[in-house]
Formats: structure tokens, sequence, C-alpha cells
């Protein structure tokens, strides 16, 4: 039961008298409020002064057709979203289709029928009144989201400025001191400037994430070596006394890339601090450029990890998302490295992808355009 003033309002507009009495008399044990009009140009204009939930409209009326009632409809910012079912009694396939390219939901013909009218429009009301929950959800998740990436921001701000003290002072004592320390104490003293530098790294990605999708990132393209890009991307994500083994495959005559240097570095840092995370210390991680059939230059990374299943791989570069099987993997993790991979690749004019064998590592790759290109 519906109480008064929340009723589904429903619009008939038909020119037959006796066609809206029939209508009339489907609903009238219903608790909708109904409004009868035999004038498409009336109904119009009652519909921009009193909203109604759901129109059943005639094909054949005078003046103003249905087809051009609907139209004026969908042309009104306020009320494209109605429901508009067409009633008519020509049921050729061509007419039919004419009013589902107008915007109608459906199409019910004459001679009525109680039961299915009154189905019809118990359906469509039902349907119509879901959509418009989901679009006030969408509304609230986004909403949400707008407050998360807010407070995530004023974290992350201030989580910068005291890691940028943290490394002065790293640095001031590995200059000053560092070498007086013992063996145990030096490893530590190097454990702490390694999680810093990922403190930082994390950091930055949360930032330079939020200014891309903003289109607030400058691009600043010219032309570099891949050797430059990996030594560059190695020197700021690995600590210099580790063991781990990183092997560099750059095929013979691999072009220097038109890109931005410190986001295509930033694109490799991230790659390689994934592989470093999920690869046994034992094997060693690739990096590799060669030239892609498309004419762009593929630069990639590969690791012998886990692997990633293919129901995790169409999302693996969306925000917040990491392989499901990973999770419990005892590493930091924003969730967000590879989602910037993807914004920073694209906003130099490349493409980005995994290829992955679950159990037997991936290979993470990106695309950039050679400095005889042209980037569109």
């Amino acid at each position: 039961m519906y109480d008064q003033g929340t009723a589904p309002i429903i619009m008939f507009v038909d020119d037959e008298p006796e066609n809206l009495n029939l209508l009339q008399e489907f609903f009238a044990k219903s608790d909708y409020a109904l409004r009868f009009f035999t004038s498409g140009a009336h109904a119009l204009k009652a519909a921009q002064e009193d909203m109604p939930d759901l129109v059943l409209l005639d094909i054949r009326l005078p003046g103003m057709d249905g087809y051009d009632v609907c139209r004026q409809f969908k042309a009104d910012e306020r009320l494209r979203a109605i429901p508009i079912l067409f009633l008519s009694a020509l049921t050729s396939i061509e007419e039919i289709a004419k009013g589902f390219s107008m915007g109608a939901v459906d199409y019910i013909t004459k001679p009525f029928r109680e039961a299915e009218v009154l189905a019809r429009v118990r359906n469509h009301l039902a349907l119509s009144r879901a959509y418009r929950q989901l679009a006030q959800q969408h509304v609230y998740l986004q909403e949400l989201e707008r407050q998360r990436d807010t407070y995530v921001h004023m974290l992350v701000h201030d989580m910068r400025s005291s890691l940028m003290a943290m490394s002065c002072h790293l640095r001031a004592i590995e200059v000053c001191g560092a070498k007086h320390l013992s063996d145990d104490d030096q490893a530590s003293f190097c454990a702490v400037m390694q999680s810093t530098r990922t403190l930082s790294h994390m950091v930055s990605n949360v930032v330079d994430l939020s200014r891309m999708e903003h289109a607030q990132l400058a691009v600043e393209p010219a032309c570099v070596t891949v050797e430059k890009i990996f030594q560059l991307a190695c020197e700021q994500v690995l600590d210099p006394v580790s063991r781990r083994r990183v092997v560099e495959q750059i095929s013979a005559g691999c072009p220097p890339v038109l890109c931005d240097c410190g986001l295509s570095v930033r694109i490799v840092g991230n790659l390689l601090v994934n592989a470093v995370k999920y690869t046994p210390e034992a094997s060693a991680i690739i990096l590799g450029a060669e030239m892609a059939p498309s004419g762009y230059v593929r630069i990639w990374v590969r690791d012998y990890g886990a692997g990633i299943r293919p129901e995790d791989q169409a999302r693996i570069f969306e925000k917040f998302v990491s392989a499901q099987h990973l999770k419990q993997v005892n590493v930091p993790s924003t969730g967000l490295g590879l989602a910037f991979c993807k914004l920073a690749a694209e906003a130099q004019g490349g493409s980005i992808g995994v290829d992955s064998t679950f159990g037997a590592g991936s290979v993470f790759w990106f695309t950039l355009p050679h400095e005889k290109q042209t980037v569109l």
C-alpha cells in the first residue's frame, strides 16, 4: 500500500475517451495516482509541472503524435528517465522498432487486456524504482570515494613531510657516521634506508595518481634511452647492498623512446618493486625492451613469482586491487602502484598489460613511442 503522498503517478495519454475509461477501470482498485490526457501537448506540459513515474502513450494522437511526445520527453533533462509505454493497434515490426528507437521501454497493443496492462505497469515501475536506487547508490558511493580520497591526500601530505625529514637525517648519518657502525648495525641502517625509500615511493604513487586522474600532472616528453630508464629505476627502488640479481635484456637496435623520463622511470620502478616483493631471492628479475609489432617500444619486467590467476589479471591495474592469492604476502602495499603505471603509460601515448602463467611468474609490460614517432 502506498501513502497518498508517495503513490506512483501514472499518466495516460489517448485521444479516445473510451480507451481512457477502460484504462481507468483497470486501475480502479490500484493505489496509483492516475492522470488522464487526450492531447500530447497538454500531457507534456503537465509532466513538466508534476513529473509522473510512468507514461502510457498512444501513438496516434492529433497534432503532436506519440512519437513527437516521446521525443520531447527524452529531450528534457528532467523527464528523460521516465519510462514510456506506447499504446497502439499497430503491430508491424517497423512501428514497434520505431517506438523503441524513440526511447520507449515497452509496447502494449490494442485492444487492451487488463492483466497484461497491470502487469507491465507494475514491472516497469519496479524496474524504474530499482534504476533510481542504483543511481542514488552510485552518487552515494562517489561521495564516499571523494571523502576517502580527501582523507588519504591529507594523510599522505603529512606523511610526505615526515618522510622527507627522515630521509635527510638518514643521508646525513650515512655520509658522516654509517661507516663506523658494526656490521649488524649497518645492516639495520640499510634496512631503515630501504623502508624509507619504499614508503616514499608509495606516498608518491598516491599523490601522483590523484594528480593524473585530474589531469594535473604535466607530461614532458623527451628522447631517452631504455638503458637510462632502467638505471634510474634501479637506483630509486633497489637497496644498494641487496644481492638481488637484475638482468637487462635490451634487444639490439632498440631505439630511444619519446617519453617523460620521470614518469617512465616510475613505471619501471613500480613494476620492479612488485617483482622484488614476489620473486624468490634466488631467482633473477629480468628488465627487457624490444621493438613491438605495433612500431612502439615494448618494455617489460619479468618475475618468477607465483604468477597471477586469469580472473585477477583483468582487474590488476585498477585502484586498490591486488591479486587475491597474493593478499597474504607480508609486504606493504597500497594497491595503487599498478593503477599509477596504467595512467602514466597511457598519458604518454602507450599501453600496458600483463602476461602471466599461474605458478610460473609474470611479465608486466608497457609500450612507449620511440623518437621517430609522433605522439597522438
